[in-house]
């Protein structure tokens, strides 16, 4: 479907979900699926049972009390919040959980997953009759639920559908590079994961520009970051 692009929205942009809606919108040039996340959020589920978030390698560690935070903050709160928001905005969106599979990450995530893909067979039957599938963060594996990437997520939507676009929405401008500019243009032989300014939660979210890339999503954008060899 390369008519289709895939558009992840998390971090800040979330936080006023009719606001998000309208940065969806502003990217709709064609057929669409959304993937969000909600680190902002479930961060904040987890400080109100007073429980410390960890990252290890821009990750979020994951336990069992973690994990139904991450459950109630995306399915909850998020998720709702962005639907309602996008069909109070004229997109004819519909909430989708259990199209995400993935394998449990090993180290120490917890329940994490990783090798993230999409049931191709769910969503493009949704997309093909105009509606807008918006899906979480959250994978069925084993032993059960996963808290993935978001990222990952929406480059394994993104696969599974061929989109021709993939395009990550974030609360920054782009790729900072070491001088805390905005990087333009990324080339396909470059790679920026073992620059020394990626750090955080960024190391995630170019290893799933590469994934894209790798697989033939043609047109690769975070913020004004172009990636591969688009014009």
């Amino acid at each position: 479907m390369s008519n289709v692009a895939v558009v992840k929205i998390g971090g800040a942009l979330l936080e006023k979900p009719e606001a998000a809606a309208e940065k969806i919108i502003s990217q709709r040039k064609q057929q669409l699926a959304v993937v969000h996340g909600g680190g902002v959020q479930i961060t904040r589920m987890l400080e109100r049972m007073n429980v410390k978030s960890q990252f290890i390698d821009g990750l979020r560690v994951t336990d069992e009390v973690a994990l139904a935070a991450v459950a109630a903050a995306l399915l909850g709160e998020v998720h709702t919040a962005l639907v309602y928001a996008l069909q109070r905005a004229g997109v004819p969106a519909v909430g989708v959980f259990g199209a995400i599979r993935a394998e449990r990450k090993e180290g120490p995530w917890g329940l994490v997953g990783t090798r993230v893909t999409a049931d191709r067979s769910v969503l493009e039957p949704i997309i093909s009759t105009g509606k807008v599938p918006v899906i979480p963060t959250l994978a069925l594996g084993e032993p059960g639920l996963l808290n993935v990437n978001g990222d990952e997520t929406a480059a394994g939507v993104a696969l599974a559908l061929q989109a021709g676009e993939l395009v990550f929405l974030t609360d920054v401008e782009g790729v900072l590079d070491g001088d805390g500019a905005v990087i333009e243009r990324v080339p396909p032989e470059v790679s920026l994961l073992d620059a020394p300014f990626v750090t955080g939660g960024m190391k995630p979210k170019l290893r799933a520009v590469a994934a894209a890339l790798e697989g033939g999503v043609s047109n690769v954008r975070v913020g004004r970051t172009v990636f591969g060899s688009v014009k």
